[in-house]
């Protein structure tokens, strides 16, 4: 473990030297313009940060947790701008990756694979779009952030195929996501059922951290509070949880027939018990529809005995008194006759407006450049369009189509082994879903919605990193018929970038 140790070598040395100057310059600025009590708080972070990033695995684990449990928390304090905790855990891992690079083993380097073009273009093309919607507003630093955010996430998505090099690595990355969706369902769940004014009271007391307050923080179908209530979780937004809880429950469904899944099958069975009730109590329409077609997706190609549990779910649903509420609120989507959804096709038609004027690279993140015109849209395909143009579109799409195309190749190959299948169905199921539910949300690519953005492109890592298995062996020690193809992937005639997955459980720390 001297590898990922802050003291191990001189240049992990000479970065902490660095590090401590730099903490100790920002304290003092900190106590001398804005508030000495803010040298508290560092006082009790400051030592928990350096412990984080002092491995590749633990800053990675805070990334998950902060992902489902943190999700819109921000710093009491404004530095000028007010980071986030998802700001602090993604800065975080890159400093733990960087240490760990600067070791003595440095085998994390980035790696060429099939979207790392596609999604370095696709940045490119939102740096161009920022730059031309600039004159359309003012550029706020709110606006400046969370630009930087979807930046920022979008280039971690090849940081991270770096980190999980291997099936351990992969796996326990699922772990984590089953075991912080379940704990940030039951949060959910229990701010459901108890009294709307202790919900209200518990939830207001997090206005430090950029909550807000009042009746408002409950939410309702139709923001009626005559109609059922939605569970938001800690996620404010009752969609956005909805899709957190559908990538969580399409991680965690093919653990539930795998071999040697990644906890006890019991266990996996409550984690998913628990997320999937917190998603049905969202009334995310979109969500639960695209964790219907994962679900569908995922008994077609190789557990059968998914098909026979979603029809037993969907005649229960049908049947029962307690659903019928639910399922009124399905059927009135569908005709078109709800609120919600007559607003939706409203939206539709300004954003196919906006789009018809600027087809090209849209209007930018700031605002739009006529009167008549508004950026937002209830379709993250459309709102894509809308900020980034037809051009946007197309390179997000080529990120999809270069992910998918490789993972039909490697299938067949990836489906002789139970474990390895088990992660990489998953993973790309995790996609499909929330690319489906984009259809009608927008918070898998919206600036608004950090936490959602980067949960969708660390799900589009670990779906690269589930195929690349290591020259000459599978995860069960075979002949590994994908040997060609990750030669390709490693952009390299040499051996495979990848390690095996009891070594990369060795190395890094990756423990069940």
């Amino acid at each position: 473990m001297a590898s990922t140790s802050l003291l191990g070598s001189p240049a992990h040395r000479l970065l902490l030297i660095a590090f401590c100057a730099l903490v100790g310059l920002t304290v003092g600025a900190l106590a001398a313009l804005i508030n000495p009590l803010v040298l508290i708080g560092l006082a009790v972070t400051a030592p928990l940060g350096l412990w984080l990033i002092s491995s590749v695995p633990r800053a990675l684990f805070a990334l998950v947790v902060v992902i489902g449990l943190l999700p819109r928390f921000a710093l009491p304090a404004r530095l000028g701008f007010t980071p986030t905790f998802l700001d602090l855990s993604l800065v975080g891992l890159v400093i733990a990756w960087a240490i760990h690079q600067l070791g003595a083993r440095r085998d994390m380097p980035l790696r060429r694979t099939p979207i790392s073009l596609p999604v370095l273009l696709l940045t490119l093309v939102a740096l161009a779009a920022f730059i031309i919607g600039l004159p359309n507003g003012a550029l706020t630093p709110l606006v400046l952030r969370r630009f930087a955010e979807l930046v920022l996430s979008l280039l971690m998505s090849l940081l991270i195929i770096a980190v999980l090099r291997g099936l351990s690595a992969q796996e326990q990355l699922v772990r984590w996501m089953l075991w912080i969706g379940a704990l940030s369902a039951a949060i959910g769940i229990v701010l459901y059922v108890i009294p709307d004014d202790l919900a209200i009271q518990a939830l207001s007391a997090l206005r430090p951290f950029g909550y807000p307050t009042g009746p408002g923080v409950l939410r309702f179908i139709r923001d009626d509070p005559a109609l059922m209530q939605r569970a938001t979780g800690l996620w404010i937004d009752p969609n956005a949880f909805g899709g957190y809880l559908l990538v969580a429950g399409a991680l965690g469904l093919p653990q539930l027939f795998s071999p040697r899944p990644v906890m006890r099958r019991g266990w996996v069975g409550l984690c998913l018990l628990l997320i999937g009730g917190a998603l049905v109590l969202t009334a995310s329409r979109g969500a639960m529809l695209g964790f219907a077609l994962v679900v569908g997706l995922m008994g077609v190609l190789r557990y059968r005995r998914l098909l026979i549990l979603m029809a037993i779910v969907l005649t229960l649903a049908l049947v029962l008194p307690q659903t019928r509420e639910l399922v009124q609120h399905f059927v009135e989507g569908f005709q078109g006759r709800d609120l919600a959804t007559q607003m939706r096709f409203g939206e539709y038609k300004d954003a196919l407006r906006l789009i018809e004027r600027y087809p090209a690279l849209g209007v930018g993140f700031v605002d739009a450049p006529d009167v008549d015109l508004y950026i937002g849209v209830s379709s993250m395909y459309l709102l894509i369009a809308q900020q980034m143009g037809l051009l946007g579109v197309a390179m997000f799409a080529s990120v999809i189509v270069a992910l998918f195309s490789g993972a039909a190749r490697a299938w067949p190959a990836v489906a002789r082994d139970a474990r390895a299948s088990a992660v990489f169905l998953g993973a790309h199921g995790a996609v499909v879903g929330a690319l489906f539910s984009g259809i009608f949300d927008h918070y898998f690519f919206n600036i608004d919605f950090h936490n959602s953005v980067t949960l969708f492109w660390v799900m589009i890592a670990l779906a690269v990193s589930s195929r690349l298995l290591k020259q000459g062996e599978t995860a069960a020690g075979r002949s590994d018929p994908l040997e060609p193809a990750s030669r390709r992937l490693s952009g390299s005639s040499g051996p495979a970038v990848d390690v095996g997955a009891a070594q990369i459980g060795d190395r890094h720390g990756w423990r069940r």
